[in-house]
């Protein structure tokens, strides 16, 4: 089974469900997206510049260029506005890097340094799924936090990413 078209499908879906959250997110008042909440990364603010920052982490770890963010809990924007604009540019680019991957590097070793500089190997496929299922554990904690602003938070699961593409 060729690996790329189920990393592209969850390319999309990512892309689908950050759009839906940062909808969602919009409707909070300045002072409500940046108020600690006690979230891992305290605030939404946090919570989503973390998503940026490791997406943007990892993406220069395979390309071998872009932003190298210096810490994870690194304010990369802190308008929400931009924030959200550079979640969408990053969002194209995970689909841009996913199109022009050829398909024999998806059964492939991805050797790297970690933000420390200590030197690993992973396989690939693994490394793209750790990308996906992180964002979708950091997603699920924004989640949580717009649930105790009192707004409705979205539906982001897969499947309804996949009932509403047919």
């Amino acid at each position: 089974m060729d690996p790329k078209p189920h990393f592209e499908t969850l390319g999309r879906y990512n892309r689908w469900a950050n759009r839906r959250l940062y909808e969602v997110a919009s409707q909070l008042s300045d002072a409500q997206f940046r108020e600690d909440r006690g979230a891992f990364f305290r605030s939404v603010r946090g919570t989503l510049n973390h998503i940026l920052v490791a997406d943007r982490v990892w993406l220069e770890r395979i390309e071998g260029a872009g932003p190298k963010p210096s810490a994870l809990d690194e304010i990369l924007h802190d308008d929400f506005a931009e924030l959200r604009a550079a979640r969408e540019a990053e969002d194209e680019r995970i689909l841009r890097v996913l199109a022009a991957t050829p398909a024999e590097r998806f059964g492939a070793v991805l050797s790297y340094r970690s933000m420390a500089g200590t030197a690993h190997e992973l396989p690939f496929a693994q490394v793209l799924t750790h990308i996906f299922n992180h964002q979708t554990h950091h997603r699920g904690q924004a989640h949580g936090l717009l649930s105790q602003f009192g707004l409705e938070a979205p539906s982001i699961d897969f499947v309804y990413f996949l009932l509403e593409a047919k």
